[in-house]
């Protein structure tokens, strides 16, 4: 399933970067592209639910008294993803919103990634913590432009033409250029680490 999840992320990816390259001009195919990264992220998010729990039982039986609250937070992070741009699709909810779950995610890989209870390898803890780091940076943008440059992004899409508040240039460009970062490092490095994760787990169940 990690492996599964990993496809689907790449997938999403792609769609994001042919739709910022080619920025069709066409908003039938605009609407498409965004539209096949949202449910390619939710099924991302749906397949990486089993391999958190089993990243969790690994952990557990190295620490037995260990705590089972990060992994309910993480499962609840991902279940909040699903269901936030569930609700995007029928326009109920922004269609940002989901960055900040996913950010918390990213805040449990980081988490997890520095720890050696649940056996992975260094490589494998070293990218998870720089996809999750780029986690991060991507739920600064609706947070970021929601406190300092306009509110209205939380209660729907801010179109590209659409006038930035004066005052709040600088601020815009931070935001913009964290949520760039995090899109290069995280969605990226995110899928390829829950791919090579659930390899990584095939691998080790065949010893």
């Amino acid at each position: 399933m990690a492996i599964v999840s990993g496809v689907f992320g790449i997938a999403a990816f792609a769609c994001l970067i042919v739709f910022l390259v080619m920025r069709p001009s066409d908003p039938q195919t605009s609407h498409i592209l965004l539209r096949s990264h949202d449910a390619a992220i939710i099924l991302q998010s749906l397949c990486l639910i089993p391999f958190t729990l089993a990243l969790d039982a690994m952990a557990r039986q190295h620490s037995p008294g260990s705590s089972r609250g990060t992994v309910v937070a993480a499962v609840a992070f991902l279940a909040l993803i699903v269901v936030l741009l569930s609700l995007s699709f029928v326009k109920v909810v922004a269609d940002v919103l989901y960055m900040i779950p996913q950010g918390a995610f990213g805040g449990w890989l980081i988490v997890v990634c520095r720890q050696n209870a649940t056996g992975l390898p260094p490589g494998l803890r070293r990218l998870g913590i720089v996809a999750g780091g780029g986690l991060l940076l991507i739920s600064v943008f609706p947070i970021g432009y929601a406190l300092f440059v306009d509110p209205a992004i939380l209660h729907g899409p801010i179109a590209d033409d659409d006038p930035t508040p004066p005052g709040t240039e600088r601020a815009n460009g931070i935001v913009h250029l964290a949520l760039a970062i995090g899109t290069l490092i995280g969605c990226s490095m995110y899928p390829l680490w829950s791919a090579l994760a659930g390899r990584w787990l095939l691998l080790r169940g065949d010893r």
